[in-house]
Order: C-alpha cells, then structure tokens, then sequence
C-alpha cells in the first residue's frame, strides 16, 4: 500500500523531470547546421563593404577623370586605349584593398572582388559618359541630318533624293539645286562644310560655315523644307551654275565634309554619294 503523501510526492518529481527536459534551451540553429550570430562580427562585415565601395567609387571616378583630361587630351582621335586600359585597371583592384584597407583584408573574398570589379566598371562608365558629353565635352562629329537631295528652283512640288529620279525627270530642262540639312548635339551653326562634285575630271566645289552656306534658302523654302527633320537643323542650300547639265550616263560624285572645332579634338565627318543617270 502507497499513501497518498507517497504518490503525489512521486508524481510531483515525475513531472519536475518530463519539464526540466522539455524546457532545456537549445542552442540557435543547432538542428539546421546554422552558426549563432555574432552582432559585434556583423558590424565588422558591414564596414569593411562599406569601406571597399567608397573605395571602389572613388578609385573608378579617378580612373574616369585621368582618362579624360590627361589621356584624352594627348590624343587625336578615339582609340582602344581609352577603353581596354580602364578595364584591364580592374585586377588592380585587389591589392589597392589589401594596401589601403589591410586592417579589412582576412574579410575580403572571391565575391567581395567580383562585387568589385561590377561596381568599378559601372561607376567608370556612368562617369565617362558624363565627361564626354555637352556640357562638359564634345566628341560627336556633325553629321548630314536626313536626305541629299536635287531640287528644281522654278517647280517646288519637284525635289528628288539623289539617285532617285529617272529619265522621266528631265534633269537637263530643270534649274537645278543641291539641299540638305547639318545636324550636331551643341550647335550646328558654327560647322565648316565643303562639298565637292566630281564628274569626268570636272568639278565644282562650296566651302563655308553651315550658317553662311544657306544660300537663298528663304526663296526657295518650299523647295528644299524636306531635308530639315528637327527646328535644331541648319539649312544648306547651293545653287549650281545656269549652264551646268548632268550628262546621260557619266558617273557624279558629290562628297560632303564636315568640320568642327570638339573637345577634346578636332571632330570630321564625310557623306560620299555616287550616281549616274540614263537620259
């Protein structure tokens, strides 16, 4: 016989057992294989990646800047060294950590260097582009905005894009006009032009600023008004000689040069056309 002091003292301990082992504390994550978190090792994380973007930014916006007043400058034109050596710069990119942030260098690896060279690259290309371009730069040459085209003087509904027209013409009974349009991202205004038409050791050549090279334009604007796409474009209107005649089947030649004072270099663009025409 048991009495019943006897058995709720039994069942009390029993009970005080089953708890204790239910309620031990587990160490975080120990079933998962995860390692508990260490906040003073997370602060330490957080500012070496801190430290390495700044200095990632600020070594590509350097590299940026060097590029264009220093390397730009010394040439005459655009070449692979302005874009394979900022990109070959990227395997500089380690050990300027391990220098100027040694005290960060055991937390630094393969994903801090790949993280890296994205950032380097990014920031380098968001900076050129920045340098290069008005206000700042002008490495764009100007360029024929739309269409070269011949146009009658005395019929305005007749304007034809070069090597478009046929006997049906009747270029030789036409007076005839050359138009077309510079367009440039700064001002086309200022533009040197020369346009030089070659046929069968013959030639005529026009040389001038775009805006001196607008010829009676107001006259024969509704001749010549389909060559301007955009308000920005500058007008360029010649009028060839009352004698000149497109002979049957000689092959012409007009070639369109354009000039102009950029930064950091002088900036060319030439337009060659090539046509002949069966009468």
């Amino acid at each position: 016989m048991v009495d019943l002091t006897t058995a709720m003292a039994a069942a009390a301990a029993s009970d005080k057992r089953r708890g204790g082992r239910d309620g031990e504390k587990k160490r975080p994550g120990g079933k998962v294989g995860t390692e508990p978190f260490d906040p003073a090792d997370h602060v330490i994380k957080e500012k070496a990646d801190t430290a390495s973007m700044w200095l990632v930014i600020v070594y590509a916006v350097l590299i940026g800047v060097i590029m264009r007043y220093l390397i730009m400058p010394a040439l005459d034109e655009p070449a692979s060294v302005l874009w394979s050596l900022p990109l070959l710069l990227i395997v500089t990119i380690p050990p300027l950590h391990r220098i100027l942030l040694s005290k960060f260098a055991d937390r630094y690896t393969f994903g801090n260097w790949f993280r890296a060279s994205f950032l380097y690259t990014f920031t380098w290309l968001a900076v050129c582009f920045i340098l290069v371009n008005p206000p700042l730069a002008d490495i764009s040459p100007p360029e024929v905005a739309h269409k070269v085209v011949l146009v009658d003087l005395d019929d305005p509904d007749w304007n034809q894009p070069i090597a478009d027209f046929d006997a049906d013409d009747n270029l030789n009974e036409r007076r005839l006009g050359l138009a077309f349009a510079v367009r440039d991202n700064i001002n086309a205004n200022d533009v040197t032009v020369q346009v030089e038409m070659t046929w069968l050791g013959d030639s005529m050549n026009w040389n001038g600023t775009s805006d001196s090279m607008r010829g009676d334009w107001d006259s024969y604007a509704d001749n010549v008004s389909s060559v301007l796409e955009k308000p920005t474009d500058v007008p360029i209107f010649i009028e060839f000689p009352e004698d000149f005649e497109i002979s049957s089947g000689v092959p012409y030649t007009i070639e369109i040069t354009l000039n102009q004072s950029g930064d950091p270099w002088e900036l060319e663009e030439k337009k060659t056309i090539r046509f002949s025409v069966e009468l």
